[in-house]
């Protein structure tokens, strides 16, 4: 059973968009001119529909979306023919459009961090139990689908 107190991905991403926001308000130059940092709302507006895309998909099949539980299905359609994680890449182009929109070279420094704490402590763990779990089918579906894009 799950712990209620664990810290899931959505926590992280709270703390790493809070951080950004912070960060944002120390000295430094703007890093784009004019209007552009308004084209932030595209990559966060991409990785949110990406996000809700992929959790309708898990919602419509019946399978877990806790992180480092066990999945009744593998799903391989609609984001996830194209990426194997399209939640957390969602939530990495969310961040990357703040980090455009904020306009400030220090939250960029967050994105790193961001990634490798979900490529340590979930994706790989969760590769591990879906390739327990669904074996073959998982292997062929790694073969034939990259990580994040």
């Amino acid at each position: 059973m799950v712990s209620p107190r664990r810290i899931n991905p959505p926590h992280y991403f709270l703390f790493a968009l809070l951080t950004m926001l912070l960060l944002s308000r120390l000295p430094g130059a703007s890093l784009l001119p004019g209007y552009l940092p308004l084209f932030g709302v595209v990559p966060i507006a991409t990785g949110v529909t990406l996000v809700l895309w992929a959790a309708r998909l898990f919602a419509r099949v019946g399978t877990n979306i806790i992180p480092l539980t066990q999945s009744s299905a593998l799903v391989i359609e609609g984001p996830f023919a194209y990426s194997r994680n399209p939640m957390y890449l969602g939530l990495l182009l969310a961040l990357t459009g703040l980090a455009i929109v904020l306009d400030s070279a220090w939250p960029w420094l967050v994105l790193p961090v961001f990634y490798a704490v979900i490529r340590l402590r979930f994706v790989r763990h969760e590769e591990r139990l879906m390739e327990a779990t669904f074996g073959d089918a998982y292997r062929a579906y790694c073969g034939r689908v990259r990580r994040f894009i």
